[in-house]
């Protein structure tokens, strides 16, 4: 099997994988946006949510079912006031546990999805939805709006699924009275009284299909894609089994630059290792007292939503760079923080004389640009990192979505995550 079998990458995506002097790129019109095939194409997907939903469910299925080929749209229920612990956006859309805005996300517009209120949706047809978990649901429940939606499009036939506590909205809706289902401990003793409760991470019972819980997202993708298309298989499933990988952590890193690749990277079972280092700067700083590094966004590590039995916590100075198979930077500000630090630099620099595959994506150009390695290198990335690389004797590449130059990988922004990861994939395979 080739790299390009397990990545199951064809012209008709609209991705093109080049490779040219052994530089392989991601272009093509579909990158960092919906694709024209897939599992997925041709239907739209509802992720039914109110507040405080799940931003790291939100953040990978936003990513990967418009990458598998559908129209994602949120629907919200933002009318209800009363669930307000961390409140509702006072002129539209709800926010995530952890404070994400979905209309639109910020930082991928709306390249990935759509949004509209839960009133606007009620006449509204989709050929599947969602129920995000996170505390969403216990608003859900309350909302009849929200359960007629579920019901009439069981009823009519639509795939209707939920992650971990989502499961709440689909008992108060009846759909999921006697059939093979699964969730979290918050919904699993419901579910073993009305249906027929799995204890297994996805379940999927004709068109109902349901998740343990946020850890089990990915997977969750790929099996609710199945109920449309059977044949559907994804060689990336454990295609990095035992491989070595590394995140650096700084802090005010892009939350789904880190969230949908740990997510993704742990689907294709990597053995993962978050590395963090003392920030200069804390911008958003935690409660006082606690250890803990933030996002741009407020995802923090340790992760929220991700069992810490799922990947390892180290520090970026004790590490030997040796002793990992690919570090990956994520953007927004992690990059100025490293620079600042500066001892993740020279930690960097070590990696690359040891041999360590370095991979970055949106900011993430800027530390690569500081350590002296994108020299003679074309490198992709958001724009305000095209004078370091180009100043710092590298090829800025605007147009590409992901490249591998050697033992480098870069990716340009957040809507690119899913280009990004083939390519870190691509890199780490045999030949």
């Amino acid at each position: 099997m080739t790299k390009h079998d397990v990545l199951g990458i064809s012209r008709e995506s609209g991705v093109e994988i080049a490779t040219v002097d052994g530089v392989v790129t991601w272009t093509g019109s579909a990158t960092g946006a919906k694709k024209p095939r897939g599992p997925l194409s041709g239907k739209k997907i509802a992720l039914l949510v109110a507040a405080e939903f799940s931003d790291f469910q939100a953040y990978h299925l936003v990513e990967y079912l418009s990458e598998f080929g559908a129209d994602v749209e949120f629907v919200a229920a933002d009318g209800p006031k009363w669930k307000n612990t961390r409140p509702t956006h006072a002129a539209k859309g709800v926010h995530g546990m952890w404070g994400l805005s979905i209309d639109p996300i910020p930082v991928l517009g709306y390249a990935r999805s759509t949004y509209r209120a839960l009133d606007d949706a009620a006449d509204e047809t989709y050929d599947g939805i969602i129920v995000l978990g996170g505390h969403s649901a216990d608003i859900l429940t309350t909302e009849k709006a929200a359960l007629n939606l579920l019901a009439r499009h069981a009823e009519s036939g639509a795939t209707i699924g939920a992650i971990g506590e989502g499961g709440l909205a689909l008992v108060a809706a009846h759909v999921v009275e006697g059939r093979r289902c699964t969730g979290n401990a918050v919904v699993s003793y419901l579910l073993e009284r009305v249906g027929s409760f799995v204890d297994e991470p996805v379940v999927r019972d004709a068109r109902l299909v349901t998740a343990r819980d946020t850890v089990d997202t990915a997977a969750f993708a790929r099996e609710f894609s199945r109920a449309f298309d059977p044949s559907f298989a994804d060689p990336r499933e454990n295609s990095l089994a035992g491989r070595q990988v590394a995140i650096i952590g700084g802090e005010d890193f892009e939350d789904i630059e880190l969230v949908a690749p740990t997510l993704e990277l742990l689907y294709r079972g990597a053995d993962l290792t978050i590395l963090t280092f003392p920030a200069p700067l804390r911008s958003r700083p935690p409660l006082l007292g606690l250890d803990v590094v933030m996002g741009n966004f407020g995802v923090s590590i340790p992760f929220q939503e991700i069992p810490d039995d799922r990947y390892r916590i180290a520090e970026l100075s004790r590490t030997d760079p040796a002793s990992v198979e690919i570090v990956m930077i994520p953007g927004a500000f992690c990059p100025w923080n490293m620079v600042a630090a500066g001892s993740p630099i020279e930690w960097l620099k070590r990696a690359a004389s040891a041999g360590t595959t370095i991979a970055a994506i949106c900011h993430g150009a800027i530390p690569l640009s500081a350590a002296d390695l994108v020299r003679g290198r074309r490198i992709a990335g958001v724009g305000a990192c095209g004078e370091h690389v180009s100043i710092m004797g590298g090829t800025f590449e605007p147009d590409c979505a992901a490249i591998v130059d050697g033992p480098f990988v870069t990716g340009r922004v957040p809507k690119d995550v899913p280009e990004f990861i083939d390519a870190i994939t691509y890199a780490l395979l045999p030949e």
